[in-house]
């Protein structure tokens, strides 16, 4: 089996930094867990797109790496929160952009939080049953400032939770810092709790309607939790054992972060101290699927993830239709 090694992240956050001032005094009171916890928050400017913040993000990845983007990657992946088009994702004018000759171009709409793995383990497979050695995986959250931040949704319990950012990583055929193990489980019976809706039941195509906004029914959020609660962990171990680690050889872990008290039970249940769940959400909020590759960006560049470390990652997307995990070792020759 053809290993694929991490070898640099780079992440772009938006300018604009929002508080918790911005979805007013009388919004609706945070009663749910699922809903709490953020202070700060990035959101994209009305003109930015997922095109525009993967530019600005392999801009930084290139530089790091010294790599030139027209010849770098064997294949690009996407995933977008909210795609600019219906119809079509945004992966061929980010080819376009960077000049690139990659013959792979895939833009996933599934995965949510942990597409990011997907992504890798897809690359992985690509890179098995064809010649490709590279690939660019790209993770857009875009959801924030295009949906939550509408002036109809903002006092809605879920809105001041997410955060807008990109996060980028460069992957290759080798073992200089391989994925030493990846997990992913799909819930099908999950799917259908988390859904986009209008007040008077009209679907999102449909015009003259009032604006739409993500639903977590109030009735299913207990059974959420109870379940994000039990399906990561029990990934995150699985991901361990088939690394053929102890916990004590794990020096660092990363998640999604949809709220600081399912970032405490997820390091409680591996046994891992707070200092070693590398998380960003008071400052950046649920980042989505891009809080992989930029809080790993950050222990990196923070100096925390050094050479040989190994970095357990974790997570569930939406409502637990999807998890996933991963043991990395990081060890990039530069």
């Amino acid at each position: 089996m053809t290993s694929i090694s991490l070898l640099g992240c780079a992440s772009y956050l938006p300018e604009a930094i929002i508080d918790n001032s911005f979805f007013g005094e009388d919004a609706k009171p945070r009663k749910s867990v699922m809903f709490k916890g953020t202070k700060l928050r990035h959101h994209v400017a009305p003109g930015e797109t997922p095109v525009d913040m993967i530019e600005r993000a392999t801009s930084t990845l290139a530089d790091r790496l010294e790599l030139k983007t027209d010849k770098a990657f064997d294949i690009i992946l996407t995933n977008v929160t909210c795609p600019e088009m219906p119809f079509t994702g945004c992966g061929a004018e980010v080819r376009h952009r960077l000049s690139s000759n990659a013959r792979w171009i895939l833009d996933l709409h599934n995965g949510g939080c942990v597409s990011f793995l997907a992504m890798v383990d897809l690359a992985r497979a690509i890179m098995q049953a064809n010649e490709a050695k590279t690939a660019l995986v790209c993770n857009v959250q875009n959801a924030a400032g295009r949906l939550f931040a509408l002036p109809a949704n903002r006092r809605r319990a879920q809105s001041a939770v997410p955060g807008d950012g990109c996060g980028v990583a460069f992957l290759a055929a080798s073992e200089e810092s391989p994925f030493e193990s990846i997990v992913l489980r799909t819930y099908g019976e999950y799917a259908g709790d988390m859904q986009l809706v209008r007040d008077n039941g009209l679907k999102w195509w449909e015009p003259y309607a009032p604006t739409p906004y993500i639903d977590f029914a109030e009735e299913r959020v207990a059974s959420i939790v109870s379940r994000g609660n039990r399906i990561v962990p029990e990934l995150m171990h699985e991901a361990r054992e088939a690394a053929g680690l102890v916990p004590d050889q794990v020096r660092w872990m990363i998640t999604n972060q949809p709220n600081p008290f399912f970032l405490r039970n997820w390091r409680e249940a591996m046994c891992m101290p707070a200092e070693a769940h590398i998380q960003t959400f008071e400052e950046h909020g649920n980042l989505f699927g891009a809080a992989l590759p930029i809080c790993l960006e950050r222990g990196i560049e923070s100096g925390r993830i050094q050479r040989g470390h190994r970095v357990l990652f974790g997570g569930f997307a939406h409502a637990g239709d999807y998890a996933a995990a991963a043991v990395l070792r990081w060890g990039p020759v530069r």
